[in-house]
């Protein structure tokens, strides 16, 4: 039986639907169908009931775990043996999001590739909580992300401790602060900025649903204080440039100032980047299964993801604007 029939059948089980899997899978139902025929006559079971609704049998929950058995096992073979030459061919499934994506992945891939060149790098571009849930499932090999729960089966390597930071141009200290200016600018740089500090300040913040947004609405409810918002915006290139180029405080995460500085180059002298006070800490890590197969090229990975993960965190210590 082929290893193909097996991944056919685990897709429709996921989209429990015949039409959605075949789309999919970039293949006719009818071919979809003949597959999964072809599986139940080999083993002389019944898969799927089809009525009244489509659902696994008995013995399609019991192929479900064999088949994920098998394909994992397969999946085994082919890195060890992509380990044993470089002629072989081995797949890497490596889940992030699609921010640390972009920002991370050039490194990432220049540290990784020159010396994993037979590894074909297959990047699967989610939050969190859905590619633990792959991880777990078997469906990706590494993952890197954001506050991942302690669990028995996952092996967890810290990466780096992120806490959210304005963007200020010091014109808008000396504006609204003629006399104290240059203390309040030593003692941000110092200590970091207290955000109801500067509440009457223009404040240019990223806009409702986002994540982060939270903490900061958090801040003012707990102080009853009503923020001067001069702009919300889902743009994390704009809240860079007006924050640096003194149109208000801009409030960001310090993974969209390291993106937007590789970009853009340094800014201006007078940009300033402060740790904002009162803001949890978000702990990056990157994840993988304890019973998986610990390859050369996977841990080579690992090693590579922390290497950037290594250049992101002295950069930004370097950078406090």
């Amino acid at each position: 039986m082929e290893l193909n029939a097996f991944h056919i059948f685990l897709t429709v089980v996921e989209e429990m639907n015949f039409s959605r899997a075949a789309n999919r899978l970039y293949i006719t139902q009818q071919s979809l169908s003949g597959h999964i025929k072809r599986l139940e006559e080999h083993y002389h079971v019944r898969l799927f009931q089809r009525r009244p609704r489509l659902s696994l049998t008995p013995e399609g929950e019991a192929m479900v775990f064999y088949s994920r058995h098998i394909l994992e096992s397969e999946q085994a073979m082919v890195a060890r043996f992509a380990d044993l030459t470089q002629r072989s061919v081995g797949i890497l499934r490596l889940g992030l999001s699609h921010q640390r994506s972009s920002a991370f992945f050039p490194g990432i891939w220049s540290r990784y590739h020159p010396e994993y060149k037979n590894i074909s790098v297959r990047l699967q571009e989610k939050l969190t909580s859905p590619l633990l849930e792959d991880l777990l499932a078997g469906d990706i090999d590494i993952m890197v992300g954001v506050d991942i729960p302690p669990l028995s089966g996952l092996e967890t390597v810290l990466l780096a401790q992120e806490q959210m930071r304005c963007v200020m141009n010091e014109v808008l200290l000396k504006e609204y602060f003629p006399e104290g200016w240059q203390d309040m600018l030593e003692r941000y740089i110092q200590d970091g900025v207290d955000l109801i500090e500067l509440k009457e300040l223009p404040l240019i913040l990223l806009s409702h649903p986002n994540r982060l947004r939270q903490p900061v609405d958090q801040l003012f409810r707990k102080h009853n204080a009503i923020p001067n918002i001069a702009l919300e915006t889902a743009s994390h290139s704009l809240l860079y440039q007006l924050g640096c180029h003194g149109s208000g405080v801009a409030i960001a995460n310090p993974l969209s100032l390291y993106e937007q500085i590789r970009l853009r180059g340094l800014p201006p002298k007078e940009c300033h980047s402060f740790l904002l006070q009162g803001m949890p800490k978000r702990s990056v890590s990157i994840a993988y299964r304890k019973d998986a197969e610990k390859t050369k090229y996977m841990m080579g990975m690992v090693d590579a993801i922390v290497e950037e993960f290594n250049y992101y965190t002295e950069f930004l210590n370097r950078f406090s604007l």
